[in-house]
This record gives C-alpha cells, structure tokens and sequence, in this order.
C-alpha cells in the first residue's frame, strides 16, 4: 500500500510540473510600448528623464541631468532623439553611470 502513495505523489508532482509549463509555455508575450514605462531623451540639448506618456516636446520632465547631449557620441545623440524607454531603475542607472553621472 505505501508504494501506491508514493506513486500517486509522482504522477501529482509530474501533472503539477506539466500544467506550470503548459501555462508559461502558452501565455500570450507582453509588448512593451514606449509608452508603458519612463524614457530617457534629449531635452533642450541636455539628458532628461520622462514619465509613462509624456513624449512629445512641449512635455515637462520628470527629471533633467546636467550632461549634455551634444558632448554625447553621435549614436548615443540619436538614440536620445528618440527616447530610450526603460524597463528598470537598474537600466536607468547603469545608463545615467555610461553618460557620466
């Protein structure tokens, strides 16, 4: 008798471990718009940090650094024209550090 519980206790784990992947496995990706988290951009010729759907260029930022972005390499420049979105305090920091601050 104790090894039927023993298996029974394997056939639920495995059936436990097969819906978790089936789950992970189907869920549908996440699209992450610029819009969805801060962006990192070129204000006014100098590196400044905006919220979730600020984007165009009357829009205040949240906050503005004291790097300019003309002293910038030139692919650095036009990423900024862009925006940068970011995902993570982490990533603004580690870019905020790469810009010199």
């Amino acid at each position: 008798m104790p090894k039927v519980w023993i298996y029974l206790l394997a056939l639920l784990c495995a059936l436990g471990l097969a819906v978790s992947v089936a789950v992970f496995a189907l869920r549908p990706f996440e699209n992450k718009s610029p819009d969805s988290s801060y962006t990192l951009r070129d204000w006014h010729g100098k590196l400044a940090l905006f919220a979730p759907g600020e984007s165009g260029e009357e829009d205040q930022p949240v906050e503005v650094y004291d790097v300019y972005t003309h002293l910038l390499p030139e692919s650095d420049v036009l990423s900024l024209q862009a925006g940068i979105p970011l995902e993570s305090q982490e990533q603004l920091q580690r870019l905020l550090e790469d810009f010199g601050l």
